[in-house]
């Protein structure tokens, strides 16, 4: 049988660094260098040599991948469907800036086969997007988000951020009503995590920005549940809403413990029993790929106990939850000890126990971490 496998692709290549971002970024003002995507191909072509692979998501993630402009996207996509199987009915994903946003761009990733928009908003708060060094005011992102409507895409999906300077509940509440006038039918709504070596992490460090408190974020992460629930979306993943029939497929396999390959510098993978890493330097990622290397920084093998924990750890991740007992047996906890935490666990009202499905609350999202911790050894 043909492995079915999601793909992603990561563009590093960015106009302008938000102060926030530890994603693997390049600053480059003239754009994806012309031989990227020849890269990128031999790269692809590394993991097709041994077996054909069936691709049914793909996802264009950076970086900023909207920097394509449309012919170059739908050539590379032309491209990977030479060496991977893409059925129509694929979902293509890709990950877009407001400012990039345009009728025409539109329109050509449209025609190259772009199924699904997500467009980073953040916020749409003029000093919130200026402390987070978003190039982007709020008038063209509302703007972007109308184009996109209107550009007939079949899914659309817009990001926000909660906990960073500057917000506060009465605007990130206007923040869920303006974007619920768009026809979305995905949002994901990001709790910020402060990397060392950011700016913003170092602006915080030095006293020169603040954060909101802890309660208060939690406050806007309830909001969001409780607001987008009451327009009928599914809080189906913590940080992530969808209407009905709106969930992202490619996400789904990273929570499931699905197969995929990741495909540029830093990109990940999880196949043929491993989980994969790739070099976080494109000058050491284009040196392997150049040499028909698979160009990997890290390899570790998934035997039983890794793959259980992580179906753990990821699966607990989605409002369906996972098979509790068979997780935990794999894992080889005692069954009357995993009975014990999880039935604790319920008690506290962080999760549902329901014919052996465990699944964590809204509230029990907010606190996932711990929540995971105690299941897995008590903590």
């Amino acid at each position: 049988m043909t492995p079915v496998v999601g793909l992603y692709v990561h563009i590093p290549f960015c106009a302008s660094i938000c102060s926030y971002c530890d994603f693997y970024r390049i600053a480059a003002g003239n754009g994806i260098p012309d031989n990227f995507e020849d890269l990128l191909l031999k790269e692809a072509a590394l993991y097709a040599r041994e077996e054909p692979l069936f691709v049914d998501t793909v996802y264009f993630g950076g970086g900023t991948p909207s920097l394509f402009a449309g012919e170059r996207l739908q050539k590379l996509l032309a491209k990977l469907g030479g060496i991977f199987a893409i059925p129509d009915g694929a979902e293509i994903t890709l990950e877009a800036n407001p400012e990039d946003v345009t009728a025409d761009v539109l329109a050509a990733w449209k025609e190259a086969g772009v199924t699904r928009l997500s467009i980073g908003i953040q916020s749409f708060d003029g000093e919130v997007l200026r402390r987070l060094k978003r190039g982007v005011s709020p008038d063209r992102a509302m703007k972007a988000l109308a184009e996109t409507c209107d550009a007939g895409f079949d899914h659309l999906s817009a990001d926000f951020m909660t906990g960073v300077p500057g917000q506060n509940v009465k605007l990130f509440q206007r923040d869920l009503e303006t974007a619920a006038a768009f026809n979305i039918d995905h949002l994901s709504v990001y709790a910020l995590d402060l990397h060392s070596g950011t700016r913003l992490y170092n602006d915080v460090a030095k006293g020169r920005e603040s954060l909101p408190s802890d309660d208060t974020t939690s406050a806007l992460l309830e909001l969001a549940h409780d607001y987008l629930a009451g327009l009928g979306f599914e809080h189906y993943e913590i940080s992530n809403f969808a209407l009905p029939g709106g969930k992202s497929r490619h996400n789904l396999k990273y929570w499931r413990c699905e197969p995929t390959i990741g495909l540029g510098p830093s990109a990940w993978s999880r196949f043929g029993g491993v989980v994969a890493g790739n070099h976080r330097r494109l000058s050491l990622w284009m040196e392997d790929v150049e040499a028909g290397r698979l160009p990997r920084d890290s390899v570790e093998e998934v035997g039983p106990v890794r793959l259980a924990e992580d179906r753990i750890i990821f699966g607990l991740r989605l409002s369906d939850g996972i098979e509790w007992t068979a997780a935990a047996e794999a894992l080889g906890l005692d069954r009357c000890l995993a009975e014990d935490r999880a039935a604790r666990l319920s008690a506290s009202g962080r999760s549902v126990l329901e014919n052996g499905v465990l699944s964590l609350t809204p509230s029990g999202f907010l606190v996932s971490t711990e929540a995971i911790l105690y299941l897995l050894d008590g903590g």
